[in-house]
């Protein structure tokens, strides 16, 4: 079911929902239930707006109503507490709440919160990679807010419940708990990314106002920060400086700081201080990397009960799946199939006050999962579909692209080919053979130099690598293990023409964005994921000359089947992309 609403935030997307729709956004966030002092932290963290910025913000947010109602209770244990949903409706009404600026920062932050509020399984393909390094994030702040008030609201509804079963001997007390006692799972592809999500989270969490408020606090900066073999800018050579200048902003931003990929750390939140490096058994919240939990999954499986503290997960948060996708998917998938498992040992639990969803097997039908990611893949939608099983719904955005075509300096002569799909199982092997038996002979008869094939795969790239060698090509290939010695001389062979093909993966554009020199053509194989890398390597190709394969005039080739519909709505655009795939004709020329 598609939904219009999200155009107020999000002016290239729309809702697509499965279940209920999407849920009225409000302006303040008593109108949600959040406690008023989770409210205070928030507003501190964030400085509202004033004075002309607020008339800016309320164009870009949503209206409500003078006197808005509270939004029904989510269906899940921390709705429940209506009493403490209540103090905070009260305070959020002891002033007019259309006289205050709103407690957002954007619409879209707005529209987010009130998604993950409803705890509908969300995703969000359409988060863009900051530019700066110490850019702000309001979608993800608005999920992390969320993280913390289902812990609040969790742990309270625990402690007043054992307030009433000590007062009254007699009190029957209800099946409020989980398996063990972590709520939280945050998904994060480098320690630089949970450096700066774990610091939200204690802003949105705790004011240090003791030596002990945040206990490991000193620990966890020196484990995530950039320590101190990090080079300082004056400790670049010059030509460092330059490389890094020519580097897009994004990607700066991206890999500033720490970027080990080996990290798990959990936290304890208490009414007064949050504990980090807690033991992942009395964690509120867990944030990791996929590889890290992978790791301490397969070391502990054969003492039993590896997976135990994941058992009673309720909110699931993987934030930058796309570049979680340019590691090691199978982590990934490793780890989400062991969450909501049920667990082998006790773990001094009282088994009376476990929910009787826990106790059948149904946890993963009352957990939330938020993806956010810069964009869909097929990997990314399989995860949604088929492990997303929120029985409270899904929502998930449906984003509209004019593609990159046009971002190129100079004009090109960009030739698509469409070939055949028999089936995504036989893809692989179609698109090799048309490869073998029309691409290559073309470049094979041609016998020019720099000839650039571009691939998404690392599996395509070594199955082209051991056909290019068969056929006695001279070729380098670069891909993200190639050593930085190899990658050097492989990229000064190809300059100088004394390699005529270079092979080239997405994972070595991604972590390394290399400015190739001396590409007169280009094959894209595979259309990569990243559109912006689809004009960034287009941009490489020097001036026609008589050198180029197509006789004058540089050409980019790309090989595609309705299989590459995603790739090929970011690169050529929605209505390009829809006639591409369905015309009669199988080739496509634009310049």
């Amino acid at each position: 079911m598609e939904d219009s609403q999200a155009h107020s935030a999000w002016p290239n997307a729309s809702w697509v929902t499965t279940g209920p729709s999407i849920p009225q956004a409000y302006d303040r966030l008593g109108n949600y239930g959040v406690k008023a002092r989770l409210q205070t932290l928030w507003r501190d963290a964030h400085s509202i707006l004033s004075g002309a910025d607020k008339q800016v913000q309320k164009q870009n947010t949503f209206h409500t109503k003078k006197k808005p109602k509270p939004c029904t209770p989510a269906q899940t244990n921390a709705k429940t507490d209506a009493a403490a949903s209540k103090d905070a409706l009260a305070s959020s009404h002891m002033t007019n709440v259309s006289e205050q600026p709103s407690d957002f920062a954007n619409a879209q932050q707005q529209a987010a919160f009130a998604v993950c509020n409803s705890y509908m399984d969300l995703f969000l393909p359409n988060q863009p990679y900051p530019i700066r390094s110490d850019g702000e994030d309001p979608v993800l702040d608005a999920c992390l807010l969320h993280c913390i008030n289902h812990c609040s609201k969790t742990a309270e509804l625990i402690k007043k419940t054992n307030q009433q079963a000590k007062a009254d001997p007699e009190f029957e007390a209800p099946r409020d708990q989980g398996f063990t006692r972590p709520k939280v799972l945050i998904l994060l592809p480098m320690r630089n990314m949970a450096l700066k999500v774990i610091l939200r989270l204690l802003q949105f969490t705790q004011k240090e106002t003791r030596a002990d408020s945040i206990q490991g606090k000193q620990r966890f900066l020196e484990d995530f920060g950039p320590g101190e073999d990090a080079p300082d800018e004056e400790e670049l050579t010059e030509r460092g400086k330059r490389v890094k200048q020519q580097q897009p902003a994004e990607h700066q931003a991206l890999f500033d700081g720490n970027c080990d990929d080996h990290f798990r750390i959990g936290m304890k939140i208490t009414r007064g201080s949050v504990r980090l490096y807690s033991d992942f058994y009395e964690s509120d919240i867990i944030v990791a990397s996929p590889l890290a939990l992978a790791t301490k999954l397969t070391e502990e499986e054969e003492e039993g009960g590896a997976a135990d503290f994941l058992s009673s997960i309720e909110v699931l948060l993987v934030d930058r799946l796309d570049v979680l996708q340019m590691q090691n998917w199978a982590h990934m998938t490793t780890v989400l199939e062991a969450v909501n498992q049920v667990p082998k040992g006790q773990h001094g639990v009282d088994i009376m006050r476990v929910r009787e969803w826990y106790l059948s097997g149904h946890a993963k039908q009352h957990r939330q999962t938020i993806l956010l990611s810069s964009f869909a893949t097929a990997e990314a939608n399989a995860l949604f579909n088929r492990m997303c099983v929120n029985y409270a719904g899904k929502a998930r955005l449906r984003v509209s692209y004019k593609g990159v075509l046009g971002h190129t300096l100079s004009p090109v002569r960009q030739l698509f080919e469409r070939i055949a799909s028999p089936s995504a199982a036989a893809d692989a092997e179609s698109r090799f053979q048309h490869f073998k038996k029309h691409v290559w002979l073309r470049i094979k008869e041609s016998g020019s130099s720099g000839q650039l094939i571009s691939v998404r795969s690392y599996f395509d790239f070594v199955r082209l690598r051991n056909f290019l060698k068969e056929e006695g090509a001279s070729f380098v290939g670069l891909c993200e293990y190639t050593k930085h010695s190899d990658v050097s001389r492989g990229r000064s062979n190809f300059f100088h023409g004394r390699r005529r093909i270079m092979l080239y993966t997405e994972r070595a554009h991604f972590y390394h964005r290399y400015r190739l020199r001396g590409i007169k053509d280009a094959l894209f194989y595979q259309l990569p994921e990243h559109p912006n890398f689809y004009s960034e390597l287009v941009g490489c190709l020097e001036e026609a000359s008589s050198n180029s394969s197509s006789g004058g005039h540089a050409t980019v080739t790309v090989m595609f089947n309705k299989l590459d519909s995603l790739q090929m709505h970011r690169v050529v655009g929605n209505a390009r992309c829809t006639k591409m795939l369905k015309s009669e004709s199988s080739t496509f020329l634009y310049c």
